[in-house]
Formats: C-alpha cells, sequence, structure tokens
C-alpha cells in the first residue's frame, strides 16, 4: 500500500549561511511510503496500520533538532529515519525550502529509499 502526505510543515533551523543557522525557516516536505497493509486492511485496524501522527510528529521533531546545512541531506536523512524507525519497505521524501532563492518559488530535493532513479 503507497500512502502519501503532502506538504507537511516544519519551521527549523537549516542553512549554509551564518544568518540562516540563527532563525528557524519554513519546509515543506511531501513523503510517500509503501508498507504491507494487508492486516490493516483486511481487519480495518488501526493497530496494524502506520501511525500517521506518530510519524509526522516524530520526523518534525528529527528535523529540528538535526540543524541541517543542506536540504538534500534533510531529504536522505528523513528516508533513513523513516525506514528504521517505521515499519516501511521504501520511501520517498521532498524537502521544499521556499525561502532559498529570491528568484525562485522554492528549492526542492527529492530522496528515496531503497535508492531508486528519480522521476524529476
Amino acid at each position: 500500500m503507497r500512502v502519501k502526505i503532502e506538504r507537511l510543515r516544519v519551521d527549523a533551523v537549516i542553512g549554509a549561511y551564518a544568518e540562516e543557522r540563527l532563525i528557524e525557516q519554513t519546509l515543506w516536505l511531501d513523503i510517500a511510503f509503501d508498507y504491507d497493509a494487508e492486516l490493516a486492511t483486511e481487519r480495518d485496524t488501526f493497530e496494524h496500520a502506520v501511525d500517521y501522527d506518530a510519524l509526522t510528529s516524530r520526523l518534525s521533531d528529527f528535523i529540528k533538532v538535526s540543524k541541517f546545512v543542506l536540504v538534500e541531506t534533510a531529504a536522505k536523512r528523513c528516508c533513513d529515519f523513516l525506514i528504521k524507525s517505521f515499519p516501511i519497505q521504501s520511501v520517498t521524501v521532498v524537502v521544499s525550502k521556499p525561502s532559498a532563492l529570491e528568484r525562485a518559488e522554492t528549492v526542492k530535493a527529492v530522496a528515496q529509499k531503497p535508492d531508486q532513479q528519480s522521476p524529476l
């Protein structure tokens, strides 16, 4: 089963410049993951499903304490964290940083685990 969580807002310290290390900036995350939902859907029970609230809360906390420099690192480490922390087989994380460039709407980094070629 593929589950998607779109536009998860996380305010965190991220960036390479000194002034960025002093403030929190808004990141938007899109997450898609696959897990074996056979029991969850067969029995229609929460106990066999992935807890989306726990996943997003723990991931947000992970990003906040990590204080990444690069959005690329944030995307990759989020994938690693989710694979290790939840019963999922694969995950794609898109980290968007709207404040990265004045002349662009956003900068995005896409990471997948297991590693695959990005469709972008």
